[in-house]
């Protein structure tokens, strides 16, 4: 039985606010009548308000890697985009397995999401360590995961404080078994 999450990684990133309303400018202007999904998107956005933080997506297309892995599930499939049951990652059964992102310099990892596949496993995600780091030699622990979760979760970890890192690591802890990973995304 397969595991499947999709993972993002959110980051704060700082921008002007007069930067910040000519992005949205540019965004509205390509929209068209179609676009409902990029409408709603850029509702949620926030307004140019004091202590808003605007967050970006860094994962994907980054170098990846995993304890080991398990058949063709290479750990690149975390992070290719693609939210298709068939491209995931997989650890084969072993002791604490993890699955990491090296982001190609550091960012301010503020919050780590985790979307459990919808069509089973949820209960295997549990007793997950989230930690970030410059090196891995300097890894801090972003937040914990007891779980278990259910098939479809949607899991929101805050790192608080917010962490300076290159790396991130989801690691299954004290554990023999697999880590799936659908998507690494923002």
């Amino acid at each position: 039985m397969r595991l499947s999450l999709v993972f993002l990684f959110l980051v704060t990133f700082a921008i002007t606010k007069g930067d910040y309303f000519r992005l949205l400018e540019k965004l509205e202007s390509k929209l068209d009548d179609n676009s409902e999904k990029l409408q709603e998107i850029l509702s949620r956005l926030p307004n140019g308000k004091p202590g808003v933080h605007v967050l970006q997506e860094v994962a994907k297309g980054k170098a990846s890697r995993q304890s080991l892995q398990y058949l063709h599930f290479r750990s690149g499939y975390a992070n290719d985009g693609n939210l298709n049951t068939f491209s995931i990652t997989h650890t084969n059964g072993d002791l604490s397995p993890y699955w990491e992102v090296d982001l190609g310099h550091d960012f301010k990892i503020r919050q780590v999401e985790i979307f459990v596949r919808k069509d089973c496993c949820g209960h295997r995600i549990r007793q997950l360590n989230i930690t970030a780091g410059s090196s891995h030699n300097q890894m801090t622990k972003c937040n914990f995961y007891k779980g278990p979760a259910r098939t479809g979760d949607h899991l929101v970890f805050e790192c608080s404080p917010i962490i300076n890192g290159r790396y991130v690591r989801i690691q299954k802890m004290n554990h023999a078994s697999n880590l799936a990973l659908l998507e690494v995304k923002k």
